[in-house]
């Protein structure tokens, strides 16, 4: 089992993730279905289309054409469930009040079976993703097993009881186990499907989406897997970010951090002490995190000689740059560059 990092975009360009990237997006839904749960994930990746961010289609699927959702209104023309899923395609399984009514009925075992065989069969590139409650569903299909998961906290010890062959983790958001993504309960669907948008086009689209929906890349903390980018980003003022947006856009830029604050009409004082307390980091060393980030996805993306990409992330010599690489990195840049290039090969 692997946990995988989110690797953001260099600028106008999406991550490599093999041959595929996210194309299509199906929404499994059944009765009973908690509308937050599928309206959450819906809406963040409806948005990239929204924007012409990407073209990715979007699919409201499931075992009837019309369902009653747990808060009474109903959900109709849903698509007949896929004959197959295909490389580029996403599965979004979407959580259901998990009352008897629900997980005895012909659309629960319809579903579970078309997963068993579909979803079962489908590319390796296809993630797989449990909203909520949605976990149960895959674990019914027997598709959770030997894997890392979790769900709504509520539901963790029956899911446990109910599928011990699942790993079940509490206290996580999400849990990234490969193929299968896996979400805590309700709002988390919109964390998740912020994860996957960053993994498959970069977090500066990620950011950009959840700007346009006023929600923030928040819930995850500052997890040292996440890149600089969508670390520190768990405060709710938009002001502050703002200029951490405004920060990472001008990295080869030798303005410092002073012309930063006279372009937002602050003090530097003013602004250093804001940031620090809405983030808990200097904005001098965010920058530095920043151009540090950017550093290591250069040298694994590009071929740029090591003197143009330090001036690209606007370092203001190479000891400078070798100083702050040193105190985080063991290897060298090329050995760095040679090693991470290996790892995507395997």
């Amino acid at each position: 089992m692997r946990a995988s990092q989110l690797l953001p975009a260099l600028p106008g360009n999406p991550p490599r993730l093999g041959e595929s990237t996210m194309k299509r997006a199906y929404f499994l839904v059944l009765p009973n279905v908690h509308v937050l749960d599928l309206a959450g994930p819906l809406q963040i990746v409806a948005t990239l289309n929204e924007l012409g961010l990407a073209s990715v289609a979007v699919e409201c699927i499931g075992p009837q054409a019309r369902v009653r959702a747990f808060q009474g209104n109903w959900l109709a023309e849903l698509r007949p469930l896929p004959q197959a899923l295909v490389e580029g395609d996403v599965l979004f399984v979407i959580g259901s009040k998990l009352v008897e009514q629900t997980t005895r009925s012909p659309d629960w075992l319809a579903a579970a079976q078309w997963l068993k065989d579909v979803v079962g069969r489908a590319p390796d590139s296809v993630r797989i993703c449990g909203v909520c409650t949605g976990s149960f569903l895959l674990a019914e299909a027997g598709l959770l097993d030997g894997r890392l998961c979790t769900t709504h906290h509520g539901f963790i010890d029956r899911l446990r009881r109910q599928y011990p062959r699942a790993h079940v983790m509490d206290k996580r958001v999400l849990v990234d186990d490969g193929r299968f993504l896996t979400s805590a309960g309700v709002t988390t669907g919109i964390d998740l499907a912020l994860y996957l948008i960053s993994e498959h086009f970069g977090s500066e689209v990620a950011l950009r989406v959840a700007r346009e929906n006023v929600t923030h890349i928040r819930r995850f903390g500052n997890d040292p897997q996440l890149s600089a980018t969508l670390r520190y980003r768990e405060h709710e003022n938009q002001f502050i970010h703002e200029v951490q947006d405004a920060l990472n856009e001008n990295l080869a830029s030798d303005a410092g951090c002073e012309a930063l604050a006279e372009r937002f009409g602050l003090s530097y004082r003013h602004l250093a002490r804001l940031f620090r307390s809405e983030t808990g980091i200097s904005l001098k060393q965010y920058q530095l995190e920043l151009r540090i980030d950017l550093a290591r996805r250069l040298i694994v993306e590009s071929n740029l000689p090591l003197e143009r990409l330090v001036e690209r992330c606007g370092f203001g010599s190479m000891q400078a740059f070798r100083a702050n690489w040193n105190k985080r990195e063991t290897l060298s840049p090329s050995n760095f560059r040679r090693q991470r290039r290996l790892e995507r090969a395997d």
